[in-house]
């Protein structure tokens, strides 16, 4: 399933419709600029798509990155906006900022335990923010870490369930656009072994 697809799942119709925490009047409260062009494909990883389908100007993104990451990403936000107010969800944080000129925010929320790694959940309509984080590569945790002990001999095209939605939506946007050399120091980043080594670079024909 696409994240398009999701975030539709996550709207749910009627008075309680939420998106990151956000009803919808509460979305288009906050983002009132016109909406600016993303300068990078929206297939690149993090997946982005827009909102403006709910008529809301901003663009939503969900990704993993490792728990350790989670400081980097707050140290990106603080380097580009400052704290504005937090609420609750679902017993989780939701925290909005805004930029210095207050044309710019952004929503989010980190929860911990899916995949054994961290989602991010945000909104934003800041199109330079989103190309510093597309930039930065953050590393999606391997197979190896979201399903600890899982056979690399299973890993393999038409998964379904869990493993399948980690992969088209995380795993896979994100290991197919790294470099030869990205790729050795992911591996090594991760203890990767030569079984899942062989596994990953057979699946997804690499080099």
């Amino acid at each position: 399933m696409s994240i398009f697809s999701r975030i539709k799942t996550f709207v749910r119709r009627g008075a309680q419709e939420q998106v990151v925490g956000y009803s919808i009047p509460e979305l288009k409260s906050v983002f009132t600029e016109h909406l600016s062009c993303l300068t990078l494909p929206l297939t690149d990883y993090p997946q982005v798509v827009s909102l403006e389908d709910f008529d809301v100007s901003a663009y939503y993104s969900a990704f993993l990155i490792c728990d350790e990451d989670v400081h980097n990403f707050s140290a990106l936000i603080g380097s580009n906006f400052g704290f504005k107010t937090e609420k609750p969800f679902n017993d989780l944080p939701v925290k909005r900022y805004s930029d210095i000129r207050e044309n710019h925010h952004l929503i989010y929320f980190t929860s911990h335990g899916e995949f054994n790694s961290a989602t991010i959940r945000m909104v934003t309509n800041s199109v330079e923010f989103l190309s510093i984080i597309q930039s930065e590569r953050l590393a999606v945790p391997p197979p190896w870490v979201a399903f600890e002990g899982y056979n690399p001999s299973w890993w393999a095209g038409d998964m379904q369930g869990a493993q399948g939605y980690y992969n088209d939506n995380y795993f896979a946007p994100f290991f197919t656009n790294l470099s030869g050399a990205e790729r050795e120091i992911y591996y090594e980043k991760f203890n990767a072994t030569n079984e899942w080594i062989k596994s990953l670079e057979l699946m997804y024909d690499v080099e």
